[in-house]
């Protein structure tokens, strides 16, 4: 069973979650408050804000991350039989049996070996083909459940800016099926740009986890942006080989981060909005720092209400190149007026 916790990402926010939480509980007076999460990733936070009993929203800009959102979280039935047998086959599919396709050719021998590239082009367009057999959701727990397995047997530290200097080694790549929740999850899915989403929405309690630094997610996460869009792009940048993506790219790795920051704050319609970021301000690596200083932050939110900081002691994901001191997550936490 695929957990969602299980996926490897930058920011994961998967040992905070429970700080987050208390952070929410202390501070917020209604009893069953609406939590909505604008930047929510892996969608962990929302997750275990949803089976607390708690409606969510929940929102992210990459297609890799919406469509796990509608398989961990849509309340779209699951016939589980059907989609356990259609796992085995794909498990019992051999790489080395398979003609060249679409994904062999762009990742193989770079972030896949050619065999284990084949069998994961061939399942995408096996799902695919086969949709019209699937609910919205089962289709979902397919892709979802083939991004997990791709994203457990690259070639990468972790993630996809580049593949290993050493040649893929033969994987085996497998599809298990995701761990559903025992509760009953109210949830609304988005796959938009954050600053828009949060003109269209009220929620009692918003979560915001922006990106920080200069490093874009798409460009961490294209490989499997690709894998889950399945809209074959033919142009590709380097030899790292990014699709074309300035639309999935976020400001708020720019320096006009603090503006954008800015206008989601002023157009939010909540009670309480609690931030998490890093005092990442010195790094080796100019890209590693962030992007809105914490006067900044606090000067902005306090435009909003009153606002509170605590530091929260955080393993940081680290390629190796670059050099963190005193490395702390920090929760802003803003009631608003």
């Amino acid at each position: 069973m695929i957990k969602i916790k299980n996926r490897r990402y930058i920011g994961n926010k998967n040992k905070l979650t429970e700080e987050i939480f208390q952070s929410v509980e202390s501070n917020i007076e209604k009893a069953n408050y609406s939590f909505a999460d604008l930047f929510a990733g892996t969608g962990v936070v929302s997750c275990f804000f949803a089976e607390q009993g708690h409606k969510a929203f929940v929102n992210d800009i990459l297609f890799s991350n919406y469509v796990a959102y509608i398989a961990w979280l849509s309340s779209e039935k699951l016939d589980t039989y059907k989609l356990q047998k259609t796992l085995d086959v794909c498990n019992n599919i051999d790489g080395k049996c398979l003609e060249e396709n679409y994904f062999s050719r762009i990742y193989g021998n770079k972030y896949y070996s050619i065999h284990d590239a084949k069998k994961i082009g061939y399942i995408r367009d096996y799902i695919e083909e086969n949709k019209k057999k699937y609910n919205e959701r089962e289709y979902a727990v397919l892709i979802t459940s083939l991004i997990y397995a791709a994203d457990k047997i690259a070639n990468t530290v972790g993630h996809f800016e580049h593949f290993l200097k050493s040649k893929p080694k033969e994987n085996k790549l497998k599809l298990e099926m995701i761990e559903l929740s025992s509760t009953d999850i109210k949830a609304t899915l988005f796959n938009k740009d954050a600053n828009d989403l949060a003109k269209q929405i009220s929620a009692d309690v918003v979560y915001l986890d922006p990106p920080y630094n200069a490093r874009q997610y798409v460009n961490f996460y294209h490989v499997l942006e690709n894998l889950a869009r399945w809209e074959k792009p033919t142009e590709f940048e380097g030899t790292s080989m990014k699709f074309k993506r300035n639309h999935l790219k976020s400001g708020y790795s720019r320096s006009n981060a603090p503006d954008l920051f800015r206008d989601l704050i002023n157009s939010l319609n909540c009670k309480l909005i609690v931030v998490s970021y890093n005092n990442t301000y010195s790094a080796n690596s100019n890209a590693s720092n962030n992007k809105i200083t914490e006067e900044q932050m606090i000067n902005i939110l306090s435009q909003k209400g009153i606002v509170k900081s605590k530091e929260v002691n955080h393993n940081f994901f680290n390629a190796g190149k670059t050099n963190f001191e005193n490395h702390k997550e920090k929760l802003y936490i803003c009631k608003v007026k």
